[in-house]
């Protein structure tokens, strides 16, 4: 019998040595380990004839059998095969000889986890609220890649929604369940994204690699990701997409392979093209791919994803996430987790969201104590703010006098701009920057016509509003109220 682990697999079924395990499509098939046994005495010697001298020697070594137990046994192993007596589409009968597996085969050896810790992680570090639906998605995926159904999973939303928390809690859930799986990891940077191609994907194959197991599959079966992420020289995309698909089916059929990039929204070209590639080609492997990016970034950057990212939800190739901001109630079971033994007032709860829109990373900086934006938010939202033009730029400045929401008209009349121009400009800071929200349109008092707007984030407009100076402020107010006045009347 076998002393190294090894996995077999054959039509659907699959054959793992050391699980003792038989599986159709990803299901267990029930089976006794004298069935099994024998079973795995046909495969080592597969296209071979074994004797029933060689089997029953080899199955029960310290006992005397008789030929009927052996092919009693035989037969209970073709109906777990579901295989016809006539059929011999598996296992032939050498008469008065013995047995000979004729179907084709893949032998693969056992290649250890590489994205499962020994023990599981510390779950407060991935402590999240009101992702459950979020979270079985990505669990059903899974599901689908282990019974050989790969599939692609994108993850949408605004910064610091919680797309890497949603991630890490999802893994640590698979491995709090001793799931057992390959992990291929990277990220984006916007400072790389065309001097460095398909940087996301070899730093993620990189960290995959230090198996030595499985650096010797890739070396084997991808060898110009090899030569890359051992920086010894450059390969040929179109090369490059076969043999990580390759790579992807030697690896996936022991330990499912996910796949995870983030920020794709800062992907090259060449990271694009290859993620069209491999996403239609994924369906007979074990591999879930996981791709998070934010919408509002690649808008601004007409970034080539846009268009894939439609193409392949069109088609039903991949599933969307679409991660919206906490609600009161979900801010309330965060805090209940963080802090159980905190006396907080009745609407304290009301008052995080409303100062945190619900999104996480604001809520985590409030929580802080910090009563002032810290370092890094503030950098954020002037990074949103510098990506304008003057002219959408002095709009939203303009607006954020009038509070959270805003009139169209009357923002018009307060910049002296004409209202068509005006709501050109809006449109465009709702649709494509993501930084204010269309709300309705309604009809003023004096008769005419506005839409009305709110600022997505309250921090946005706060900004927006402490970067105008003190008699800019004045000159602003005085020219808003004129406004008012115009068509609201007294």
């Amino acid at each position: 019998m076998l002393t190294k682990r090894r996995i077999y697999e054959f039509d659907e079924f699959r054959v793992d040595t050391g699980l003792f395990l038989l599986s159709r499509a990803g299901r267990a098939r029930p089976i006794s380990p004298t069935v099994f046994k024998i079973l795995l005495s046909l495969l080592e010697r597969a296209g071979e004839a074994v004797t029933k001298e060689e089997l029953m020697k080899c199955v029960w070594p310290d006992s005397f059998v008789e030929e009927g137990n052996l092919n009693r046994n035989v037969s209970t192993l073709r109906k777990v095969l579901e295989e016809k007596p006539s059929d011999h589409r598996y296992i032939e009968t050498i008469p008065k000889t013995g047995y000979r597996f004729v179907a084709p085969i893949r032998v693969i050896n056992y290649q250890p986890p590489t994205g499962t810790a020994r023990t599981v992680s510390n779950t407060r570090a991935y402590q999240i609220v009101g992702r459950e639906f979020e979270r079985d998605t990505l669990s059903q995926a899974y599901d689908r890649a282990q019974q050989g159904r790969g599939d692609v999973v994108c993850i949408s939303g605004d910064v610091g929604v919680g797309k890497t928390a949603l991630i890490d809690a999802f893994l640590d859930d698979l491995k709090r369940d001793g799931q057992t799986f390959h992990l291929a990891r990277g990220r984006c940077s916007e400072s790389f994204t065309e001097g460095e191609p398909f940087m996301p994907w070899i730093e993620s194959l990189s960290a995959l690699a230090q198996e030595p197991t499985i650096s010797t599959v890739m070396a084997k079966s991808a060898p110009s990701w090899h030569r890359e992420i051992s920086h010894n020289g450059s390969g040929v995309p179109r090369r490059m997409h076969r043999e990580l698909l390759e790579f992807c089916r030697q690896i996936s059929p022991v330990h499912p392979l996910i796949i995870v990039i983030d920020d794709f929204h800062w992907a090259d070209v060449g990271s694009v093209d290859l993620l069209a590639f491999l996403a239609t080609r994924l369906e007979s492997t074990r591999v879930l791919m996981i791709i998070a990016y934010r919408v509002v970034e690649m808008k601004v950057k007409s970034h080539p994803f846009l268009r894939l990212r439609s193409d392949l939800l069109g088609r039903g190739a991949c599933t969307e996430i679409r991660l919206a901001p906490l609600t009161r109630k979900h801010i309330e079971q965060y805090l209940a987790i963080e802090q159980p033994n905190a006396d907080y007032p009745p609407d304290y709860a009301e008052i995080l969201h409303a100062k945190s829109d619900g999104n996480p990373l604001f809520l985590r900086e409030l929580l802080r104590g910090r009563d002032e934006k810290s370092d890094s938010i503030r950098h954020m939202i002037r990074a949103r703010l510098d990506r304008l033009d003057d002219t959408h730029r002095q709009l939203l400045v303009t607006a954020s006098v009038q509070g959270r929401e805003f009139d169209s008209a009357v923002l018009a009349a307060t910049m002296q701009m004409h209202s068509e121009d005006v709501e050109e400009a809006l449109h465009e800071l709702d649709e494509l920057h993501g930084l204010i929200q269309r709300i309705r349109e309604e009809e003023l008092p004096d008769g005419k016509f506005s839409v009305r707007y709110r600022f997505v984030y309250g921090l946005h407009q706060e900004a927006c509003y402490a970067s105008l100076a003190p008699t800019r402020k004045a000159a602003l107010s005085a020219a808003l109220a004129e406004a008012f006045l115009t068509h609201y009347g007294n």
